[in-house]
């Protein structure tokens, strides 16, 4: 549990523990709550980790972790490329029943990040929308960044890549040949050495590794 204030310094909030069950996973490239700071809501920046909510009013506030932190994307209600959603039309139904309201929406929300598409209708993810002033706890844009290229240096993250191997055959026929291949790497499993192999990377550039070296250094 940590003591958080909001920037202006008008409220002082109480940050629970995050839960630990399986719908709630573990921040993301090592982060912990110690890392969250208190901002409202249209102070929220482009990248920050959205971490919780703090429920509206006054007193204590119960906290409403989110079970996926997201990176914000800030926009106003206005201007959301949502085409639908729960959060969207619960604000339509607001403006509704007072058209009065429809120039409230304006400064009294502020959509932190647009719905998503989930496998089918209703695993949609709607908008997340808040009331300006609503307090939020976000991990800022610059320490989730810095974390992530802490992360990343240390379990570079998966690539796809394309293994080429080749040798010369002399055979009757394609099959033949074919089959002396497949032959002579199934050797490589037992008693021969393994070969050189070709490695082409995702962006086309290719490394010849040579797995016959003791250490395994690319040539």
């Amino acid at each position: 549990m940590r003591t958080l204030t909001l920037t202006d310094g008008s409220d002082t909030l109480t940050l629970t523990d995050r839960p630990t069950t399986e719908d709630f996973p573990p921040l993301p490239y090592g982060l912990t709550l110690d890392d969250v700071v208190a901002v409202r809501a249209h102070e929220v920046k482009a990248g920050d980790l959205v971490v919780a909510q703090f429920a509206d009013g006054t007193g204590v506030r119960p906290t409403e972790h989110t079970p996926t932190p997201f990176p914000a994307d800030p926009h106003t209600v206005s201007d959301c490329p949502c085409e639908g959603c729960e959060e969207c039309d619960n604000v339509d139904g607001w403006t509704m029943t007072n058209p009065g309201r429809v120039a409230d929406v304006g400064w009294r929300f502020v959509c932190l990040s647009p719905s998503e598409p989930g496998d089918d209708e209703y695993d949609d993810e709607p908008c997340v929308i808040a009331l300006r002033n609503r307090p939020v706890a976000v991990i800022s844009v610059n320490v989730v960044t810095a974390a992530r290229q802490v992360a990343e240096k240390a379990e570079p993250p998966m690539r796809m890549y394309g293994v080429m191997w080749s040798d010369d055959f002399e055979a009757s026929s394609p099959e033949e040949a074919a089959r002396l291949a497949y032959e002579q790497l199934k050797s490589y499993a037992t008693d021969a050495w393994p070969p050189v192999l070709e490695v082409t990377d995702e962006d086309g550039r290719m490394t010849v590794v040579d797995l016959n070296a003791g250490d395994g250094v690319q040539g």
